[in-house]
């Protein structure tokens, strides 16, 4: 690995995990809007369509992949740089000590949530409507604690041990790597070592919110970050398959028509395993090379986006459900719902990050000093 290539500083590649997190933002509205979580998502507006079931699970299946491809990058771009223990402590600072501090803010703000919108919301969901009453019972009904959206920086406290684990092993020799990875094994022997995996869960796949571990994830979001490991130490493979983009696209999209007609599956369904597989692999490809080709360059526009994302993902939970909770009780187009409650959103979003987060010790501690 050249000198060169360790400095650089890679503007695509912050700039779509950027993006990755603000689309988890219009996803997550979207589940206010979903038929097949109508019944569980607290946010649930008595409105939905099919439609943008289609749209939501589409992104869904390859949002994650690419944000865990493009941590597993940095990773070993800090490997390289700085050496292993500097990148634990780095990675110790930017997600462990975030997701300690954040979560059970996080947790809180729901519950004040759900307590605010129990006793002022009149045409409640679901889901509301359900858990509203057993907080408020005296009974104990104590539930194990739940990671919510934050379950992405549990997972990769995990993959960073592990990355350690397997570069002291020397499983990252550049040499071993030329003669293994090329662009067909990364379009197709790639999905299929993803397919087993989705074989054994559901379709969507959900989130894994629980604080015990579970294994699918580590076969699928680990897999990718473990493959955006390898991609720092032969980045010329990016650019091999920037020729195979179109084909990439009709790939992902061809095989997500299937899934999408064929959802909700359960698990053990061999071809929406593998339709599951080539859209998150395809599509995961058609976003790094359209990154690379047209999200290669820094502004202020960009650094603003890229700074503040990490900060607006973490808190946009709980002020998403406020905002959907209010929309609850008007009869407004969904489509206008969802793009309000999504726009207001990222709004208080960047505000608080501008006045409360960029310079202050909080940014810092997401984002390093300026």
């Amino acid at each position: 690995m050249s000198s060169n290539t360790i400095q650089q500083r890679f503007h695509y590649m912050d700039n779509l995990r950027a993006l990755a997190m603000l689309a988890g933002i219009v996803f997550h509205a979207s589940l206010a809007y979903s038929p097949m979580l109508h019944f569980f998502w607290l946010s649930a507006d008595h409105q939905s369509s099919k439609s943008i079931d289609v749209i939501a699970w589409f992104s869904h299946l390859f949002r994650m992949p690419l944000f865990f491809l493009i941590a597993g990058f940095f990773a070993m771009l800090l490997i390289e740089k700085r050496g292993v223990m500097s990148m634990i402590g780095n990675r110790a600072m930017r997600v462990l000590v975030p997701l300690s501090i954040f979560l059970p803010l996080v947790l809180m703000s729901i519950g004040a949530g759900i307590n605010w919108a129990g006793s002022h919301v009149e045409h409640q969901s679901p889901a509301l409507a359900y858990i509203y009453p057993m907080m408020q019972s005296e009974t104990d009904s104590s539930q194990p604690i739940n990671l919510t959206h934050l379950w992405f920086l549990y997972y990769l406290c995990f993959m960073y041990l592990l990355l350690v684990f397997l570069h002291q092993l020397k499983l990252f020799q550049f040499e071993w790597l030329k003669r293994v990875l090329n662009p067909w094994v990364l379009m197709v022997i790639f999905p299929l070592l993803l397919a087993p995996v989705f074989y054994l869960i559901p379709a969507p796949h959900p989130a894994p919110e629980g604080l015990m571990p579970l294994l699918w994830p580590f076969g699928f979001y680990g897999l990718f970050f473990l493959v955006g490991a390898l991609l720092f130490k032969q980045q010329g493979l990016i650019d091999q398959l920037d020729k195979y983009l179109y084909v990439l696209l009709a790939a992902g999209l061809g095989s997500y028509v299937y899934f999408a007609f064929r959802m909700p599956a359960s698990d053990g369904n061999l071809l929406m395993a593998i339709s599951e597989s080539i859209t998150a692999v395809s599509m995961t490809w058609v976003c790094l090379i359209a990154g690379k080709r047209w999200l290669n360059q820094h502004n202020k526009t960009f650094r603003y986006i890229a700074g503040s994302s990490y900060w607006i993902y973490i808190i946009h939970l709980p002020v998403l459900f406020i905002i959907q909770f209010v929309l609850l009780d008007y009869e407004w187009n969904l489509w206008l719902e969802l793009g309000l409650s999504s726009l207001l959103t990222m709004v208080f979003g960047l505000i608080t990050y501008a006045l409360f987060v960029r310079w202050s010790p909080v940014g810092w501690l997401l984002n390093g000093k300026r």
